[in-house]
């Protein structure tokens, strides 16, 4: 897999578990050119309005203050293109109906699996 593709490109990803996010943003940075980060879906927002160029974002759906789902569909409301790729320790029928209704390209399991973020990234490409 070529990773190379990728790192001329901005990520924005929320993660409310700072263990996890520092972890997988040091990953993340070894893709991305650059990474910005947010611990909930409210942060989320907001770093998003500073960084409209960002090219993917991806987020955790539960977490506290605003679920990654309605942080999803408010920055589409503001308005990207930008695919949305979401992480869930969790299988819960309801949420992937509702990131259904908002346009989710992708859901990946936690732990993350690398290769399967990648690959996932490279088909969006494609």
């Amino acid at each position: 897999m070529n990773i190379d593709q990728f790192k001329d490109k901005k990520v924005l990803y929320v993660e409310d578990d700072i263990s996890i996010m520092k972890s997988f943003s040091t990953i993340l940075n070894k893709i991305f050119g650059e990474v910005v980060t947010a611990q909930n879906g409210q942060e989320g927002i907001e770093v998003f309005k500073q960084n409209k160029d960002v090219s993917f974002i991806i987020s955790d759906i539960k977490m506290p203050k605003m679920d990654g789902l309605d942080m999803l569909k408010e920055i589409k409301d503001i308005g990207t293109n930008s695919p949305f790729i979401l992480t869930t320790a969790h299988g819960e029928y309801d949420y992937f109906l509702r990131a259904d209704e908002i346009g989710v390209y992708r859901y990946i399991q936690k732990p993350i699996n690398i290769n399967e973020l990648v690959q996932a990234l490279i088909e969006y490409k494609s």
